[in-house]
């Protein structure tokens, strides 16, 4: 659940990634300048762990980028609009360079790197769409992107810092017929695939900047639920006991029977029985059709006899 302290910043946000991406795209691409490209990408690695070059990449050595003459360095913008227009490569790197380009520009933007509006314009329109959105959402870096504007400005982040991320903050919230934002279905999907951490952390951001949306509650209470399984017995009671206070914090006004449902599989879990079997009957008593109370009553009585 927690993250691992002992990876480089350029790892935890993706940029080593990212880099190396760009290395392999850079490297089967058809460009007539790949030393300078990779050489450039270097320097920019470089801006987050000195290892990009103490520690070069086979590529960055193929190209024998780290020695004299001096390879032409590229300025960020410059750099981040030859990688998005790299070709031949395939498609799904295409999508994958636009994705995890989307997010290592936010480092660019940081860098008050000298630009011509021309070049933004152009990186605007190539990378601030809906698909390449709907890729940096997939991704696991993206959780590092607060979830509102209003987070931003409070870190006090540059507008143009703001401004490059409103769009893709905006998609994230965008709800379905349903009322469920797209970031909060990416938590259900990383559910759904058995990815219990990376679910916890997105629904954790989300429930910070959300407290009040029962979506995004429930979402978070199944990931931790999901997790307590697969921690040792010391753990696995911390975070259910974590887990019921959060879901008293709902259960008394929301809407439907999950988080009564949940509040008594975190019972079960922490071997209350009883309590469990009440909140099950809880749910039956709303709603007789709420089959998941009824399967979870039925297992108990079985595992009973």
């Amino acid at each position: 659940m927690e993250e691992n302290e002992s990876l480089s910043p350029a790892k935890k946000t993706g940029i080593d990634y990212a880099v190396k991406l760009a290395y392999t795209a850079a490297d089967k691409s058809d460009i007539k300048n790949k030393r300078d490209v990779i050489y450039s990408l270097v320097c920019f690695g470089c801006m987050f762990d000195d290892s990009f070059a103490a520690d070069p990449d086979p590529i960055v050595r193929k190209y024998d980028c780290l020695s004299y003459p001096e390879p032409q360095k590229l300025d960020l913008y410059e750099l981040a609009n030859t990688l998005i227009a790299l070709e031949p490569i395939a498609a799904d790197t295409k999508k994958e360079l636009c994705a995890m380009w989307y997010m290592a520009f936010a480092y660019v933007i940081l860098s008050e790197s000298p630009h011509s509006d021309e070049i933004y314009d152009r990186l605007c329109e190539t990378l601030q769409t809906r698909e390449v959105f709907s890729d940096v959402l997939k991704s696991r870096y993206s959780v590092y992107i607060p979830a509102t504007t209003e987070e931003l400005k409070a870190q006090n982040a540059p507008a143009a810092l703001i401004g490059w991320y409103a769009p893709y903050i905006d998609f994230c919230a965008e709800r379905d017929e349903s009322g469920v934002t797209n970031e909060t279905n990416e938590c259900k999907r990383l559910l759904a695939a058995g990815n219990f951490n990376e679910a916890l952390l997105r629904s954790e951001k989300l429930l910070a900047a959300f407290p009040d949306d029962e979506q995004i509650a429930i979402t978070d209470i199944a990931a931790r639920v999901s997790l307590s399984g697969a921690t040792n017995s010391t753990s696995r009671t911390a975070l259910l006991r974590e887990t019921l206070d959060l879901i008293d914090e709902y259960v008394q006004t929301a809407k439907g029977q999950y988080f009564k449902y949940y509040r008594g599989l975190t019972l079960l879990g922490l071997m209350d029985t009883a309590g469990a079997r009440k909140e099950f009957n809880k749910c039956l008593e709303a709603d007789p059709k709420f089959e998941l109370a009824a399967l979870m009553i039925k297992g108990m009585d079985k595992f009973k006899e």
